[in-house]
């Protein structure tokens, strides 16, 4: 099965796979889960050289096993970049070998629904609710980086309407106003900034995961 190529984000080698950019580089976010047998370790691969990721030098420690779900912003070459999640510790970004991901193609065409609640990464977070304009959905953001003296925030208030899995918003046209966009994919919401929503360092992209209700 082939898979949409997008470019690396601008001033980046192609073979670039990393957290910070992992949120803002591709249009079209898709979710696989690992195939392999049982036991077997299918290693992530870094960027660190002009070599990688097809070198074997290249190898990181952390992994994923058989049925592990992953999410792939584009390929290069015969490897992926992905991001995984364990139930324990922090995530992990970077190149997998395509021929161990069985891509999802059962998954359904978001509804209204699936959008609503209050979203998180983190110490970040987005709430989405109903507008009371039919179509659109309020989305309110606020996101910090640092703390003490030293802690910077941001923050966005929007109404926007989904195009299938995507939400687009912002404050207008030109590039230093704060545009986000939001990929709705499974279970978890892909969001990438622009870096101008907020205070130096400040960005809301990343991985974010619904809060589940008490």
């Amino acid at each position: 099965m082939t898979f949409p190529v997008f470019a690396q984000l601008k001033g980046n080698p192609d073979n670039v796979c990393r957290s910070g950019y992992f949120p803002r580089e591709s249009k079209d976010y898709r979710l696989a889960k690992i195939k392999a047998a049982a036991g077997d370790k299918i290693h992530f691969y870094g960027d660190d050289n002009e070599r990688c990721p097809d070198d074997q030098t290249c190898r990181l420690n952390t992994y994923v096993i058989r049925n592990d779900e992953v999410i792939v912003s584009r390929t290069f070459g015969k490897f992926a970049c992905g991001w995984f999640q364990p139930r324990r510790g922090t995530e992990t970004v970077g190149w997998i070998q395509t021929d161990s991901l069985a891509w999802r193609e059962n998954i359904r065409r978001p509804t209204e629904r699936d959008w609503l609640g209050e979203w998180r990464s983190y110490d970040n977070y987005i709430r989405i609710s109903k507008s009371k304009e039919l179509g659109k959905l309020v989305i309110r953001g606020q996101a910090t980086w640092g703390s003490g003296s030293r802690s910077h925030s941001g923050e966005f208030d929007y109404e926007a309407k989904p195009v299938g899995q995507t939400i687009n918003a912002g404050d207008g046209t030109d590039e230093l106003d704060c545009q986000v966009a939001m990929h709705l994919v499974g279970r978890f919401l892909v969001v990438g900034d622009n870096l101008h929503c907020g205070g130096a360092n400040v960005s809301f992209s990343g991985i974010y995961q619904k809060k589940s209700r008490r």
